[in-house]
């Protein structure tokens, strides 16, 4: 009897693409050797960690993981050419933490019309899962609603504040000033004043001017870190000091460190600590120290990110069960509801059959004493 079922669990005839009764592969494709590349590397990095801490435990129903990395080189015709050498389709299980909004966009519909699951990529496009496909699963805040998760924190904190939108003039930036909107409405306040500058300005004279003269008392800024650093440098210049809200484009280590006093104080929502290698958490210490023994290169958010996607990965494989298909894992996942993990902690996630958007809060953080620092209440894992 028991051989019977094993036939039909791992019948080759009934399998899933990318399974055999011992292995499971999973694809990724990441920057390598483009403007992307540390974060691709870092990506990389930490789904090894996470599958190799997997395999060391016997991989999950008795089958190991295995992933394979394609260079994608943040460019769409990379990305859909790996699809056709290391990436295809009838070859893996999966494709995990994809990185680069361009590449990812460009090779999605591929993986998912194929029947692989397309998981949890690195970009905040909401076409990653709306509409809601089968098969496809995001873990990343939209920029709206990273700028409506960070207002609705920081006007509970410093309270009902006057509040002006510097943004660019684009889809980012009108996706900021939509989440500052809604926000604003939610509470029945005045919406905000708004700012508008082309994308990759310098200078914000103009626009500072208006939102000074306006009253905003908090700033919020869609836009990129460059020109996040050179609005608060001229707000500094003028001796204008109001609040200002950055979506996670600024979350980064980086921005504390080449800011300096200019951003200081500066808000952010993020669902991923900083690995600080001076953490209290004895956890993530311990991950930090394996992972630089490992790899040689500091751990960084992104690895970190990878790290605990791929560890999520491993516990929905587990909850599913030996008779393994891409469905039944969609499935899985979309019963998971305030998952935590259970070494790290972190933002809850959960997946409903109609919501394959994972993550819908976040933590807001601030930089103080040069450095991102969560502040209270955040996630146990993002505390110093």
């Amino acid at each position: 009897m028991f051989a019977l079922l094993a036939t039909f669990f791992f019948s080759p005839a009934l399998a899933a693409s990318g399974v055999t009764p011992t292995e499971i592969t999973i694809g990724t494709h990441v920057d390598l050797s483009g403007p992307l590349s540390p974060v691709g590397a870092a990506v990389r990095n930490g789904l090894e960690m996470a599958f190799d801490e997997t395999n060391a435990k016997g991989g999950e129903w008795g089958r190991r993981l295995h992933l394979v990395v394609a260079d994608n080189r943040y460019d769409p015709d990379r990305a859909i050419a790996a699809t056709k050498t290391a990436l295809s389709p009838d070859r893996v299980f999966a494709i995990l933490c994809p990185v680069g909004t361009p590449p990812v966009a460009a090779a999605m519909p591929i993986f998912v019309n194929a029947g692989v699951l397309h998981l949890f990529p690195f970009t905040s496009a909401d076409d990653t899962y709306v509409p809601s496909q089968p098969l496809e699963f995001a873990l990343d805040l939209p920029v709206a609603d990273q700028t409506r998760i960070g207002l609705r924190d920081l006007l509970d904190l410093r309270g009902n504040l006057r509040v002006g939108v510097l943004a660019r003039d684009d889809a980012f930036g009108r996706a900021a000033l939509a989440g500052a909107n809604a926000e604003m409405e939610r509470r029945h306040l005045r919406l905000p004043l708004a700012a508008r500058y082309a994308p990759g300005a310098t200078s914000f004279t103009r626009q500072l001017a208006a939102l000074r003269a306006g009253g905003a008392d908090i700033v919020v800024l869609g836009g990129v870190a460059q020109e996040a650093f050179a609005a608060m440098n001229a707000a500094r210049a003028r001796r204008w000091f109001p609040v200002f809200l950055c979506p996670s484009a600024c979350y980064v280590p980086q921005v504390p460190t080449l800011g300096g006093r200019a951003v200081s104080g500066l808000y952010t929502v993020a669902t991923t600590p900083i690995p600080y290698p001076d953490t209290t958490n004895a956890a993530l210490r311990a991950w930090i120290e394996r992972y630089e023994g490992r790899f040689g290169s500091v751990a960084s958010a992104d690895a970190l990110r990878a790290y605990l996607d791929g560890r999520l990965f491993a516990e929905v494989l587990r909850r599913t069960g030996p008779a393994l298909s891409q469905a039944r894992f969609a499935r899985t996942l979309e019963t998971l509801h305030g998952w935590r993990d259970p070494q790290f902690g972190g933002v809850p996630v959960d997946f409903t059959p109609r919501d394959h958007l994972g993550f819908h809060t976040g933590f807001l953080a601030q930089v103080r004493g040069g450095r991102w620092v969560a502040v209270e209440p955040g996630p146990a894992a993002s505390k110093r």
